[in-house]
Parts: C-alpha cells; sequence; structure tokens
C-alpha cells in the first residue's frame, strides 16, 4: 500500500499499532509520515474509513517522525468512530489527510492549568509536553465519568508539575467535575492560563470558571467538518460576534468569545440522520465491499471511412487538400441556411428524479455532421480569439464534416487537457460562440460546445483514445498544487514538453472542483476520470491527501529537487451574507451542500455522510453554481425556490441552465433577498425573512444595482437553505508560502506570464481571479505552462 514518488515514498495509512482504553476507546498509531513531520499541538487530521466513509476531524494525540506515524485517540460514538474503531493492526485507513488547523500558541505563560475531559486528554497531551518544553509550570486536570475514561496518566504526569484526577462516580482521584479540580488549583496558587479540552460543555463551564477568576481560557473546538480546508464552511461558529470558519481559524479559540448555545445546537446538525445509520450499521459495513462493475458506456456510432494516419499538422492545415475540397463541396451561403442543432435533452420529468444521468444525451453522428457544415472554415477564424486554450477550432469540426471525428479528438487534444469536459460546462455562448462570424448575419452560432462534445464522447466510448505526443523527458521536475481545470491543463501541457510532473491534492479525489462542484447531471464522474486517467497514462503522477503548505511545505518540495511550482488551489472559501440566523442548522454554503452530494454521495443511503432530508429548500444567488444547487434539492425531492436580487437579465448563469432549472420545476423569485432567518427551538432554520428589491443604477460590472423597496419584505416557510453567493481564495495555501505577494481577498498576485513574485512559483484559476469558469483556469494553465518552460530552460 505504497504510492513511491521517487523521492517521495508515501505510506498509505496502515495501522502499525491498537491499544483499547475501555471499551468503547482505542488508540491508533497509523503510518503517516509527512504528517507525523510537520505536525505541531494542535493540529487534527481529517479521517476516511473506507472509500465510501466520511470524512471525520480527529485531533493528533502524538506523532513519532522517526517511525513515521500519528497516533489518534478515538471513542465510539456515531457510525464512523465506530467503523474505525473495528479496524486492527496491519489494516489500512483509507484516507488521513493534514495536519490541518492552526497549532496552539506556545510561549512560557508561567503557570498554566491544563484541563482534559474524556477524551480530550488525547490532543490536551501534546498541549501540556509543548507548554513544559517553554518552561511552564503545568498543572494538569484529567477527568471522566469514570475510572476507565480516565486515559494516557502516565505520559500526562511526565509533563506536569502536579496532577488532579476527577471521576463523576468517584471511582477514581477525586469524585467531582473538571471545574472542581481547575479550582482547586487556582485557589492554590496563582495561574496565568486555562486550556480546557474535552465535551462542549466541559469547555464551557472550564471557561466560566477561568472566567470568573480573570483567567484567559482557549479551548479547542471540534465542530462539524466536510473537507476540513475551509472549502465548505461547514464548521463555522460565532466567535466574538464574528463568524469564524474552525479549520481556517482554529480550532483553538478564546473560550469567552464562543457562543456556546450556537455551537451545542450545531453540534446536533444531523443526530437524527447519525442514529439512523447506525440502525443500518450492517448495511454501511457491507457497501465497502461492493464490487460492482463500473458501467462504461460505449458507442454504436460508426465512421462512414476508416481513421486517417494524417499527422496533427495536415489535419490543422486550413489549405490541406482535404479541407479545401471541402469547402468546395457546398457555398457558403447554403451552410448558413442550415438551422442550428438543438441538443436532445432527456424528459424534464423524468430528470428531476435522476442524479446521475446526465441531461444532454449528447448529439447523434447525423446531427454532429450536419452543424458542422454550418462553419464556413474562415481564413481569419474569430471563433479562436473567443478561446482562452487556444483550440483549433475550424480544424476539429471540419475533421467531424468530413467524419473523421477521431481526427476531431487528436485536434481538440493538441491544445486542451480536458475536451470532454469543456464540451459540457464551458460557456460556449460568451466564448467562442460569440465571436462566430454567424452571429454579424443575425444567425444563431454554430454549436462549437456541442461539437467539441461530440468528438471527444466519440474518441471514449469508441474505445480508440489516443495520446498527445510527448517530448523525450528533460529530467526537471514540476509540482502542481491542486488537480482542479487550472492544474490538470498545466499538468497535461508540462508532460508534453518533457517534465516530470507531481499533482497534490488536499482531497481524496483528483478533479477538484470538477468533482466537488458540478453535480453528475451536468458532468458525469466518469467522464472526469477518463480524462484524468489519460494524464496518467502521458505520465502525470497524482497524489492525494497532500496540502501544500500543511503536509508538505513549498520549501521541502524545492529541497527534494522541484524546480518550477504551479498553485491552482481554486477558490475554495465560500461566502456568507452574515445576516441574522444565517449560522442556524440546515443553512449550508453551496460548496458544502454540493460537496456533501457530489463527492461524498450523501445522498446514497449506503455511504456514511449524512444529508438532512428538506421539503421546503431556498438557494440564494443567480450564478450557475445556484443553478447546480437548486436543480440537485429538486432531485433530492424538496420544492425548490431560487431567490436573487436582480431581475432574471441580469443572472450570471448560463442561460441552458436557467432553462433547465425552470423545466424541471425550481420557482424563481428575482429582485428577492435574504435579510433574516429564523430558527425553531432546536436551531432549526424555519422561515427566511426576503427584502423586496427594485433595479437602480448600473455598478462596476455594468448590471443594475438592487435597491431594497421600503418597508416591503416576505417571509417564507423553509427547512434548508444552500446559500450561493460566490467564494474567495483560501488564504491556507497562498498564506504558507513566505515571500508571496498577495492581491485583494488573498489571490496569488502573478504578472501577464502567470509568474508570482517568487519567480520559481507560477500560479492560475480561481486563486488568482478570485473566481472564474472552467475554461479561463484552464486557459491560465496553459499560459503558466508555457511561460515556465521558457523560465526553466533558461536556467
Amino acid at each position: 500500500m505504497q504510492r513511491n514518488l521517487k523521492h517521495f515514498v508515501i505510506t498509505m495509512n496502515k495501522i502499525v499499532r491498537k491499544e483499547q482504553f475501555s471499551e468503547k476507546v482505542f488508540l491508533f498509531e497509523i503510518e503517516a509520515p509527512l504528517i507525523a513531520q510537520s505536525r505541531k499541538a494542535g493540529n487534527f487530521v481529517i479521517v476516511r474509513v473506507d472509500k465510501k466513509g466520511e470524512r471525520m476531524p480527529l485531533t493528533i494525540a502524538g506523532a513519532d517522525k522517526e517511525r513515521g506515524t500519528i497516533t489518534l485517540v478515538v471513542q465510539q460514538v456515531g457510525l464512523s468512530s465506530k467503523k474505525l474503531c473495528l479496524l486492527n493492526e496491519g489494516e489500512y485507513v483509507a484516507d488521513v489527510v493534514g495536519p490541518l488547523g492552526n497549532p496552539t500558541h506556545i510561549e512560557n505563560f508561567g503557570t498554566v492549568v491544563c484541563a482534559g475531559g474524556g477524551l480530550g486528554v488525547a490532543p490536551m497531551l501534546p498541549i501540556i509536553q509543548a507548554l513544559k518544553a517553554a518552561g511552564n509550570r503545568v498543572l494538569s486536570v484529567m477527568a471522566g465519568r469514570s475510572k476507565d475514561l480516565i486515559i494516557l496518566e502516565d505520559k500526562v504526569r511526565e509533563s506536569s508539575d502536579e496532577v488532579i484526577i476527577m471521576t463523576d462516580d468517584g471511582s477514581y482521584g477525586e469524585k467531582g467535575v473538571v471545574t472542581v479540580g481547575i479550582e482547586k488549583f487556582i485557589e492554590q496558587e496563582h495561574v496565568d492560563k486555562v486550556f480546557a479540552i474535552g465535551p462542549p460543555i466541559m469547555m464551557k463551564f472550564s471557561n466560566l470558571t477561568a472566567q470568573k477568576h480573570n483567567i484567559p481560557c482557549e479551548v479547542s473546538l471540534n465542530t462539524i467538518m466536510v473537507d476540513g480546508t475551509g472549502m465548505c464552511g461547514a464548521c463555522r461558529l460565532t466567535i466574538g460576534g464574528k463568524t469564524k470558519f474552525v479549520c481556517i481559524d482554529g480550532p483553538e479559540f478564546d473560550g469567552a468569545l464562543v457562543d456556546w448555545d450556537e455551537m451545542f445546537k450545531r453540534m446536533g446538525t444531523f443526530k437524527r440522520e447519525e442514529q439512523e445509520e447506525l440502525a443500518h450499521f450492517e448495511e454501511h459495513l457491507d457497501s465497502v465491499n461492493d464490487s460492482s462493475a463500473i458501467v462504461t458506456k460505449t458507442t454504436d456510432v460508426v465512421m462512414d471511412d476508416d481513421p486517417t494516419n494524417d499527422t496533427i499538422e495536415v489535419l490543422t492545415d486550413h489549405e490541406a487538400e482535404w479541407r479545401k475540397a471541402l469547402r468546395a463541396s457546398m457555398k457558403p451561403k447554403e451552410r448558413t441556411q442550415i438551422e442550428r442543432v438543438v441538443m436532445p435533452e432527456l424528459d424534464p420529468v423524468y430528470r428531476a428524479t435522476t442524479r446521475t444521468e446526465e441531461v444532454n444525451i449528447g448529439l447523434t453522428k447525423e446531427m454532429a455532421m450536419q452543424e458542422a457544415k454550418r462553419c464556413l472554415d474562415c481564413a481569419k477564424p474569430s471563433c479562436m480569439e473567443g478561446c482562452p486554450v487556444n483550440i483549433d477550432i475550424p480544424s476539429f469540426i471540419k475533421n467531424i464534416e468530413r467524419g473523421q471525428f477521431l481526427a476531431a479528438a487528436k485536434v481538440l487534444k493538441n491544445t486542451s487537457s480536458l475536451p470532454a469536459v469543456c464540451g459540457r460546462v464551458c460557456p460556449q455562448e460568451k466564448q467562442c460562440e460569440s465571436k462566430c462570424i454567424h452571429l454579424k448575419m443575425n444567425k444563431p452560432a454554430v454549436a462549437i460546445g456541442y461539437l467539441e462534445r461530440f468528438a471527444a464522447d466519440y474518441e471514449r466510448e469508441s474505445g480508440n483514445i489516443s495520446l498527445p505526443e510527448i517530448a523525450p523527458a528533460n529530467g526537471i521536475k514540476v509540482a502542481v498544487v491542486g488537480s482542479g481545470p487550472a492544474g490538470l491543463s498545466f499538468a497535461g501541457d508540462m508532460v508534453k514538453k518533457g517534465y516530470d510532473v507531481y499533482v497534490f491534492e488536499a482531497l481524496h479525489e483528483i478533479g477538484g472542483v470538477l468533482k466537488y462542484g458540478i453535480p453528475e447531471f451536468r458532468l458525469p464522474n466518469r467522464i472526469v476520470d477518463v480524462e484524468i486517467e489519460n494524464l496518467a497514462k502521458m505520465g502525470v503522477h497524482f497524489q492525494t491527501d497532500v496540502i501544500v503548505g500543511k503536509t508538505i511545505s513549498v520549501e521541502q518540495l524545492e529541497k527534494q529537487g522541484f524546480k518550477g511550482i504551479f498553485v491552482g488551489s481554486g477558490a475554495g472559501l465560500p461566502n456568507f451574507m452574515n445576516i441574522p440566523g444565517e449560522n442556524s442548522i440546515n443553512i449550508m454554503s453551496s460548496n458544502e451542500y454540493l460537496t456533501r452530494v457530489n463527492l461524498m454521495d450523501a445522498a446514497n443511503p449506503t455511504t456514511d455522510t449524512p444529508l438532512n432530508p428538506a421539503t421546503n429548500v431556498l438557494v440564494v444567488g443567480g450564478g450557475n453554481t445556484a443553478m447546480d444547487s437548486c436543480r440537485t434539492a429538486k432531485r433530492l425531492g424538496a420544492n425548490v425556490t431560487l431567490v436573487y436580487r436582480r431581475s432574471e437579465v441580469e443572472m450570471p448563469a448560463r442561460l441552458e441552465e436557467v432553462k433547465h432549472a425552470k423545466e424541471e420545476g425550481i420557482t424563481f423569485l428575482t429582485l428577492h433577498n435574504p435579510i433574516e432567518y429564523i430558527a425553531d427551538e432546536q436551531g432549526a432554520v424555519k422561515q427566511a425573512v426576503l427584502q423586496v428589491m427594485e433595479l437602480g443604477e448600473p455598478d462596476a460590472s455594468g448590471r443594475r444595482s438592487p435597491v431594497p423597496v421600503e418597508g416591503k419584505t416576505v417571509t417564507l416557510d423553509v427547512d434548508q437553505v444552500i446559500v450561493a453567493v460566490g467564494v474567495s481564495p483560501n488564504p491556507l495555501v497562498p498564506k504558507s508560502i513566505e515571500g508571496l505577494e498577495l492581491g485583494r481577498k488573498n489571490t496569488i498576485a502573478v504578472s501577464e506570464e502567470m509568474q508570482s513574485s517568487r519567480s520559481e512559483i507560477f500560479a492560475g484559476g480561481d486563486i488568482v481571479r478570485g473566481g472564474a469558469t472552467v475554461i479561463l483556469a484552464m486557459g491560465d494553465g496553459r499560459r503558466a505552462a508555457q511561460n515556465m518552460d521558457e523560465y526553466l530552460q533558461k536556467k
């Protein structure tokens, strides 16, 4: 279970030691050499037990750099912890990623009290050790319901000046709760600071005890998480009156600033769902061993002629004999009279019930060849000016017209690493098709996107996948941070130039936003997987569960011989509106919602990631992500209302997505904007208060600004809200790189050549733009590859 990355040998999370502390509490020592090297006191990891498991945060209780292991202490509570506790020495955990969160701030405070409640003693241990090493007088309080739950006592005593043990039932140490022990130490001597880790209620009262004596108290919050890197916002809490992400801003906070009541409620978000999952525990175990074969779609389309062996130069030569003959076969006027093809689609009523069946069915052979005839094969094709990855559009279309579909795919792949993806999700109407000559004649543009998809799909489904020409290996290693469209495009171009390319992905699957953000009814995972497999066949190396800046630093990569680094880590930090009630239960960012459904398959009853069922869903926003969210919620059985503060004309979503959403029964409520959410007694959202808006003068984007209509509001009954109002660049990677100049909102500042303030580091996609389309990110990746190649060849 190892992947050899030449200088890296990353062990795949083998359990080397398991120790049972009590009936339901276990210690695991797991091989994770990179995490063991980089972890500090207070860090946590995200663990996924198996391929259908959820992503579960666990604080690191210790690490052995020489053995390359980390220690986790786990209590059987829910489904995932129970599955983990069933594993034994010699078995493997599917994914362990970290270290995450900010480490504990360690200094010589003077005298500190370290209070660990139950399992909280395990994450407190490295903090105790670090505080002692910094010269503090350490007074430790260990508390549990009974003697069985007092763990790691010997190790705590080794680094503590004094220890008090408290048990609820008096079976060991003194009878009483943790605060009794804290009070004893405070009465005994002057205390400068208190640290508390354990159940939320224990931390709240530890903090109140410290506050009573005007002593600061640091608490470590263990909240609900999905990704653990700031991408979803599931862990958000109100700290000091402001919303903070525990995984990015924490996990440690001043206990006096924590909204404890909100935390208690949010921790119960999925309580009912988790109880139901535990009731079907055996089914979850059985599902992991389900070896059902993945269905590979094949085509019944047959080319009329044998595949051509023409070189890419001939396939793209505007003056090639076959091309001139094609132009002469039909007059331009006849071509302009052909009606634009209409994409066949699944029936709206049916498709609104299926998450994984693609809405757009694809063109038939006859449709594609007829549509290709509409292309006038311009000598100076303006359509190419609108393509960020410089696809030779007329050349691939003319190859379709002559029936050479494999040749068309070859032309596409000459400049695009992801043609089947782009043919589905790129906004061609705003890119290449917006420059089509047909528009000047008041005719619809050639359906370039549909044809791109047709060629890419034919190649894949025919089984005749070709790989681009690869230059001889030059022995130069380059690293790619992130496996989204920018990173994959960069990797594809660099491997073609002969570089040794390694892609490091923070999540457990390759693909970035293509996997977690776009639903399968728009972009099936199998399509993305094939594109990734093609890159792997070309020689690109992929490694999941590695966060550059956390698991391994840029400096470590450079020491391992990487001469160039491309950062394409995306803009994964979700925006919220910061309105009253927004942290109520069942209010999620679109990132969290789509990640749960798309990446974690939460709607599948045999997977472990929970998702509360909903009847009335409100989706806030007007972009493609909002459309993806509302259409997904519809497929999960909800009545869905989309609310947008401007009119439909100003919606940034693709017209096709708006059309599909309406056909599927989504209610559009434009010129409305949420201003407050109202929760029930359990803290779950039950109503949304919407401000009625009207359009004022245009803003900087050219769109008319929405203005509140004074005194007019509408209240809707809702039981789930999905906030899709944009994303910001995740600071996790940029802020970890010394000397890197940042732009607005933690974007990476780059030159026209996509080069950062550190000459060996290039960047592109959303981490530079702050939010853009797949094709623009791919264009950045291509430009960065070209310029990094020139930079490295000069060195």
